[in-house]
Order: C-alpha cells, then sequence, then structure tokens
C-alpha cells in the first residue's frame, strides 16, 4: 500500500511494533513516499524510533534509516543513510548518489553507551538549507531520560541538488524496534518530552514478539478487525481488549509453561455441591497437520497503469485536491506517484504539475505533497500544494502490480504427532488451515508441534463455573477456583470463556475453564478382561 509521509510540524501519535531478525533495509518498513521539497526551507526532518538491545546472542545489533532523494532535471537520485551499530558503539551517515551507502561520503561519531544494553530512543535531526548542504544531528536518549546531543555533521563536498523525497526505509538487525516515524518539524526537539512526546500519548497496546515471517500479505476482506482475528486464529495467537480499553496480542507460546500462581483468586457465588469435569476425546489432538503455503517463489505479473486525465485543476498554495480513481480487485496496491519529473504523465508512475492549465507551460516539481490509499476497488490520490502559488493538477499515472498466475503459494502440509499419546487414545487427527498467514516450513513446523503439544493428552474442562462478578478478569487470565463447601474445590485454570449477564439489579458472571495441567493418562487398573470365548464351549459346527 503506498501512503505518504504526512511531514506536518505536529508529530503523529506513533504506532506500536515489534520488528526483530533480519536485516533487511528496504522491505522491514518501507513507506513510499510524500514528496517534500529539498530546498529553501527553515525546518528538518526528525527520524526516530524506540530500541531494546537486551538479550543479544548473536551477531551485531544495528538499525538503519535511509531516504531517497530524486533529482530535478533527470540528475542521479541520492541516498541519505544512517546507521547505528549499538555493538561498536558507531553512528555513521552517509551521503551520496551510490545506492551502496559504505561508497558515498561519510561523517561519524563514536558513543560507547551505545554498547550497554537497555532501551534507546534513537533520533536523527536532518536539515537542508538553501545551499543544499546537507546537516546531521544524533540525538540519543537512555534509560536516565536524558537527551544528548552529539555534535552535528555536514556534507559540505556533496550537496544535495534541488529535488523530492522518493521513499524512506527503515531496516533493523539483531533486536527490537518499535515507533518508526518521520516528522518535519519547525525545530530541533531538545528536551525529553519534546523528544520523546511524553505526555502527548499513551501506550494502549501491549504485543508479544513476532513469530511467522509474511513475504506478502495475503488477499484478505472485511474490517481490520476481522483480519486481527483471522491472523490469531491462523497463528493461535490472542487478540483482545481488556477492561481498561489496552489492546493485546499474545503469541502460542503464552500456553507452553503451567502456571504456579493465579492472577487472580474467584470464589464461587453458591456451593458448588454438582460439578461437571470434563476431558472429552474432541480435545485430544495427537496427529497434528498445518496447512502452509510456500510463498518463496510467488511474485507479480507485469505492471498496470491506472491513469487518471481530468481537465487541468487549480490548487492554491496550502489547498488540497481529491481525487478517487476505480481499480480492479485483483489489482494490487498503486504505489504514491512520483513528481520530480518534467515528462509529467508521459511515464508510468508520475504526477503531472504544471504553472498554468496549458500543457506545454512549465512543470512545477518539489511542491506537491502526495498520498495514496485505497479501500476495495477506490484509489483515492490526495495532492496538496506545500508551494507559495497556485499550480495545476493536469493527471496522474499510478503504477500497480497484478498477481502472477504463473506463480501462486504452493500448498504444502507440515504434521507432528505423539505415539504415546495414541496408544492411550487411538489416533486423534486436526487439521490446521492458517489460510495463508504462515508462508514458510519453520512456521508450519512450529504450529504442528505447539497444537501437537497442547493437545496429546487433554487437560480438564470446566464449564458454567459460576463466580462472584469480578471485572478485573480478562481472557486467558490464570484464576484459582475456591469452593471451601460443596465441590471442595480449589485449582489453578486458565479463563477460555467469561461470559457476563445481568437481570435488573443482578449480575452474573460464568466462566469456563481449561486446566493447566492434565489428570494424567487414563488406566485400567482393577479390570479383568473377558476371555474370547466360554471355556469348554464346543467348536463351531
Amino acid at each position: 500500500m503506498g501512503k505518504g509521509f504526512d511531514f506536518w510540524p505536529k508529530r503523529a501519535a506513533p504506532f506500536e511494533s515489534a520488528i526483530e531478525g533480519g536485516f533487511d533495509y528496504l522491505t522491514t518498513a518501507t513507506y513510499v513516499p510524500a514528496l517534500l521539497p529539498v530546498t529553501r526551507r527553515s525546518d528538518g526532518l526528525w527520524y526516530e524510533v524506540w530500541t531494546d538491545t537486551t538479550g543479544n546472542l548473536f551477531s551485531e545489533q544495528i538499525i538503519q534509516f535511509q531516504s531517497t532523494w530524486e533529482a530535478f532535471a533527470g540528475a542521479a537520485p541520492y541516498y541519505t543513510t544512517i546507521r547505528v551499530n549499538f555493538t561498536t558503539g558507531s553512528i555513521v551517515a552517509y551521503n551520496g548518489t551510490n545506492s551502496d551507502p559504505t561508497k558515498n561520503g561519510s561523517v561519524s561519531w563514536t558513543w560507547n553507551p551505545l554498547k550497554i544494553p537497555g532501551r534507546f530512543h534513537i533520533a536523527m535531526w536532518l536539515t537542508l538549507p538553501t545551499t543544499g548542504v546537507l546537516s546531521v544531528v544524533p540525538v540519543i536518549t537512555t534509560s536516565d531520560n536524558n537527551p544528548r546531543a552529539l555534535t552535528a555533521g555536514t556534507f559540505g563536498a556533496s550537496p544535495l541538488p534541488a529535488g523530492a523525497m522518493v521513499n524512506t526505509s527503515f531496516g533493523v538487525q539483531n533486536m527490537r524496534a518499535e515507533c518508526f516515524q518521520v516528522s518535519q518539524l519547525y525545530a530541533q526537539p531538545s528536551t525529553f518530552s519534546e523528544v520523546t512526546q511524553e505526555g502527548t500519548w499513551k501506550r494502549t497496546a501491549s504485543l508479544d514478539v513476532p513469530l511467522f515471517q509474511l513475504r506478502s500479505i495475503p488477499n484478505v476482506s472485511g474490517s481490520a478487525w476481522d483480519v486481527i482475528t483471522e491472523i490469531a486464529r491462523a497463528t493461535m495467537a490472542t487478540a483482545e481488549f481488556d477492561s481498561n480499553g489496552y489492546f493485546r496480542w499474545r503469541n502460542h507460546t503464552r500456553w507452553t509453561t503451567a502456571p504456579t500462581t493465579p492472577d487472580l483468586t474467584v470464589t464461587s457465588k453458591r456451593e458448588l455441591g454438582k460439578l461437571t469435569v470434563t476431558e472429552e476425546i474432541d480435545a485430544c489432538r495427537n496427529h497434528c497437520t498445518v496447512k502452509w503455503e510456500n510463498w518463496a517463489r510467488v511474485g507479480a505479473g507485469g505492471p498496470w497503469v491506472v491513469e487518471d486525465r481530468p481537465s487541468p485543476i487549480a490548487v492554491a498554495a496550502g489547498a488540497t485536491l481529491t481525487r478517487t480513481i476505480g481499480v480492479d480487485d485483483d489489482m494490487l496496491d498503486p504505489r504514491a506517484p512520483r513528481t520530480a519529473t518534467t515528462d509529467g504523465i508521459g511515464s508510468p508512475n508520475r504526477l503531472a504539475i504544471r504553472a498554468s492549465e496549458s500543457t506545454t507551460s512549465a512543470a512545477v516539481i518539489g511542491a506537491a505533497e502526495v498520498q495514496v490509499t485505497r479501500a476495495g476497488g477506490i484509489v483515492t490520490l490526495t495532492v496538496r500544494n506545500r508551494g507559495p502559488v497556485t499550480f495545476y493538477y493536469h493527471g496522474a499515472s499510478l503504477l500497480s502490480l497484478i498477481p502472477s498466475p504463473s506463480s501462486e503459494p504452493v500448498p504444502s502440509l507440515w504434521s507432528a504427532w505423539n505415539t504415546n499419546s495414541q496408544a492411550l487414545y487411538g489416533v486423534q487427527t486436526y487439521e490446521h488451515d492458517v489460510k495463508g498467514w504462515v508462508q514458510d516450513g519453520s512456521g508450519g513446523r512450529t504450529l504442528a508441534e505447539a497444537l501437537r503439544n497442547a493437545g496429546s493428552f487433554p487437560p480438564p474442562l470446566l464449564q458454567q463455573v459460576e463466580i462472584l462478578p469480578d471485572p478485573r478478569i480478562e481472557l486467558g487470565d490464570v484464576v484459582r477456583v475456591v469452593d471451601t463447601t460443596g465441590a471442595q474445590l480449589q485449582t489453578l485454570a486458565w479463563v477460555i470463556g467469561n461470559r457476563v449477564s445481568g437481570s435488573g439489579s443482578g449480575i452474573t458472571q460464568a466462566l469456563t475453564l481449561r486446566g493447566t495441567t492434565t489428570n494424567g493418562t487414563p488406566s485400567d487398573t482393577g479390570l479383568t478382561p473377558d476371555p474370547p470365548t466360554r471355556p469348554g464351549a464346543p467348536p463351531p459346527p
């Protein structure tokens, strides 16, 4: 999906994400593009991200920001890259026309506290005065809540020519990172509250570390919550809003270790004189198969161009123009068009902005900020005039792709089983369809083994346990159920169902509970099997 950055003076509240694993500069988190003039600006760009370097067991820990600037008049693009190496305590900024940042000019800093494992807020302040000389100021905040601005580094020998930002990407290696964003500000933040937005936003989500990699997002429909629910079902995770309004995502590992202490203790509303505890054979899963899809060779077909060719439309300075364009359902999301061009609508993925209604008037480059969003079969193109005078929108060509019919994902299976359970319960099969959300063999194996481990020996299930109402109870909590009179029950269990109902002034709360451990394996102790035939019976005629 192509969505431009919103470079407003006020920073947006950050989202929360968790990225861990291999270093991928361009696909870990790539944003396509908002186009911004790089000259004659008194403000700057503020790159920021929160990082956590604890728990490193492998290679170097690195984060990297990179922006690509498309120069006017067909000149070579410029690449501005900032790399922070926590292992060596170094920061290096590169700038030049080579796509390999190490072959461009650079400035560097060394700050040894980066080597100490912990949580950091890493920010970079980039300014581009009218001379085009790029200046970079690293701003680092540690757990002491004291932002430290290092000495500014400048690229006097390789100034940026006039141009527009094409894209910005973020990469991470062997650590966790969240809340990556880029903002356009009038002044460099300096205090703790300015740097971290302390007091202006509140974290409202808690996310576990992601365990399954995606090569491509499958085709989905419905609301965002429908998609979140589908991903949770496919990966054995849970997604929920708790009673305080916080969103919590927990992966399947939350069920792997039997808890020893409860989150809460609940007491029955009345004596549990009769309690049904079941260990249903349907809950036994000792041969589990996961239907995953191999997306390693999945690709896209040829490019498809969607064009918008209206009569020229005037866009006043500071005004915003919105256009809607219909697209086929099987087309992938179009990218935001580029504006640093003089050939206008004649090339793919271009925005034609001119000084007047005439098709031969001068191209206006770098004054338009663009954004592309999609909902179903409708693409919305937003063009904002960031320049001082009126310009004219002559149309756009949006570059899209279509799925390649010759490179569909390959259906694959991974199975895991428990022979000891099969000897006791028979072969109890279960097939789990991830519907495209697991795309490699390691993910399929992880899920199959998790399902096998969870279901080989079914734990007891306690249904309709009516308790004194307690609004603190959330799905997934571990509770200790206490009844000292009726059933003489005192046990630990997970909450897998929570029903609250009211009638008049009364409130009733009933839980469905899953035991944290099994009751052991079935045994035929004391039983004498019948002989195959009656003793002394004559043979059949």
